[in-house]
């Protein structure tokens, strides 16, 4: 079994834990899983399209080292991060005898990983948890640095806990099995590391990007590398949210507006943060903080990945701007907002004139 380990460092964690990439993976994961657990009973939270997919060559793995299974089988989408299917998973855990000795796996993408992970982190006030990510989004983002949450009606992942896991095991052979729309999203996420932290990384991602479309194993597999070097190092100096680790936000103030006002129902993230991305970079022109032209060639990268760059459905600019008051981010009723100084650096900014913020809200329609 080849793969490579990422070590990520919490300070507040005595037991730090180790992001697995390779391919072939999905088969080894019961003995990469037994590495770090001792115990004999896991939860399996998975969605219906992966397990349709992987469930049986999940469960083989599991059963093979010795592991009792229970699975619970959500629905794939957004709606399902929702107070209804997290108390759900509370009653099969108690129905089956879980305690504080046993581990639950977050089998899927980035809900399957919300969800699962903030009922590890609640359930008797917190069990061991495995990332297993079968998304690109989720991949190289969602399932590293311990994120979990569900959504409230007013905004997207209003209730959670920052829990991290106790290992994230990514199979990079499983991207094969994505549609391309799904590969796309998740490349919004990729795309938003090199802009805030690597302008080389953005010329590798222009570079490449037919390669990823043909599903390289190599060139995907020193994408995901990279992306989580960038979020384990951000995450060890801020697993919070406190301070730096804020810049990974970009392009989400206004992504996750988007998904709200369209009931989370019409965007993939990744496709929301893209126009998010968009309209970040033209308040940072906007404010003279990035060079005049450089939005366009943030667009322009988003652009080769085939992703939106403006108002997919419609929406209203001015629901958009009274939304974007909801996100967490948000300081005695002032925005944050992740911008540009160059393209491959970012920084926070928080005072950002309202007029200017409108303008630039109505220029993505």
């Amino acid at each position: 079994m080849d793969f490579k380990s990422i070590e990520v460092n919490i300070p507040s964690k005595t037991v730090n834990y180790s992001i697995i990439i390779g391919q072939g993976l999905m088969e080894n994961a019961g003995s990469l899983i037994k590495d770090v657990y001792r115990g004999r009973k896991i939860m399996v939270v998975t969605d219906e399209n992966v397990d349709g997919l992987y469930g049986d060559i999940m469960l083989k793995s599991l059963e093979k080292e010795g592991f009792v299974v229970i699975k619970y089988i959500i629905p794939p989408g957004e709606k399902s991060k929702s107070n209804y299917y997290l108390h759900k998973g509370y009653d099969i855990m108690v129905e089956n005898g879980f305690g504080r000795d046993h581990l639950v796996v977050a089998f899927g993408g980035g809900v399957v990983g919300d969800l699962a992970g903030y009922l590890a982190a609640t359930y008797m006030r917190g069990i061991g948890l495995v990332q297993i990510p079968t998304t690109l989004l989720s991949q190289v983002d969602s399932s590293v640095g311990g994120k979990t949450a569900i959504n409230h009606p007013a905004g997207k992942n209003l209730i959670g806990a920052f829990y991290q896991p106790d290992r994230v095991i990514i199979d990079v052979g499983v991207l094969k099995s994505l549609e391309k729309r799904e590969l796309r999203a998740g490349m919004a996420e990729v795309i938003k590391y090199g802009l805030i932290f690597d302008s080389d990384f953005v010329d590798y991602l222009r570079n490449n990007y037919q390669e990823v479309f043909v599903y390289n194993p190599r060139v995907l597999g020193r994408i995901i590398e990279q992306s989580c070097n960038y979020k384990a190092r951000i995450v060890e100096e801020d697993q919070k949210e406190k301070g730096i680790r804020a810049l990974l936000n970009f392009g989400h103030t206004i992504g996750h507006s988007l998904e709200a006002v369209t009931g989370y129902r019409k965007y993939k993230h990744g496709e929301a943060v893209a126009i998010g991305m968009v309209g970040a970079a033209r308040l940072s022109e906007r404010l003279e903080l990035l060079q005049e032209g450089e939005a366009d060639k943030v667009a322009e990268i988003l652009r080769l990945y085939g992703l939106p760059l403006s108002y997919q459905y419609g929406e209203d600019p001015e629901m958009v701007y009274k939304t974007l008051f909801y996100d967490k981010k948000v300081k005695d009723n002032k925005l944050t907002w992740i911008l540009l100084k160059n393209i491959g650096k970012g920084f926070i900014k928080n005072d950002v004139n309202d007029n200017i913020i409108n303008e630039v809200l109505e220029g993505l329609k």
